[in-house]
């Protein structure tokens, strides 16, 4: 794909010799930017869930997400989870009650403002974590076993790239 044209509303590529407002899709939503990133996630997040079933896990990839963010930044509020795993609250909410419930996290209340709890991990759920790193690493390995090493570093900078500028204009 070639871009021949840009505007402030759309910017167009070429794919086989036709015209396509990237934006729109007009010529198949298979072929838009955003559509592939969607798509791309969503086999991911499958694939993972995929390797956490077979494995005997009972949790989710967004489960897992969650205990890894309280694991490395222990302490965090509800809030500032749900900033870190891009959820809302109502989500984080239901994702930290069903980690409590299975003992893998636990809530306090915050010294400085009892409104607030501080979620900590505790001993079982550093255990599903460090049992879970490698099936992540597995699908890492999918990811990147048909890209060359300098196509993951530009294409990890493309991302970043387009995640910043969609972000700045929320």
């Amino acid at each position: 794909m070639h871009i021949i044209g840009k505007t402030t509303k759309r910017v167009v590529y070429l794919t086989d010799n036709s015209e396509h407002n990237i934006l729109t899709g007009k010529n198949g939503i298979s072929a838009s930017l955003g559509y592939s990133i969607g798509k791309t996630n969503w086999y991911l997040k499958t694939y993972i869930n995929k390797l956490l079933k077979e494995g005997g896990f009972t949790i989710t990839s967004e489960q897992w997400l969650v205990l890894k963010v309280v694991s490395t930044n222990p302490g965090l509020s509800q809030t500032e989870i749900a900033e870190q795993c891009m959820k809302d609250k109502t989500n984080i909410t239901r994702i930290l009650d069903l980690l409590e419930k299975k003992g893998y996290l636990i809530r306090g209340r915050d010294d400085a403002d009892r409104r607030m709890y501080r979620i900590n991990i505790t001993d079982q759920g550093t255990q599903v974590i460090n049992a879970v790193i490698p099936l992540t690493q597995k699908t890492d390995e999918i990811c990147a076993e048909v890209l060359q090493d300098e196509e993951i570093k530009l294409l990890v900078a493309l991302l970043e790239k387009v995640c910043g500028n969609v972000k700045k204009n929320l």
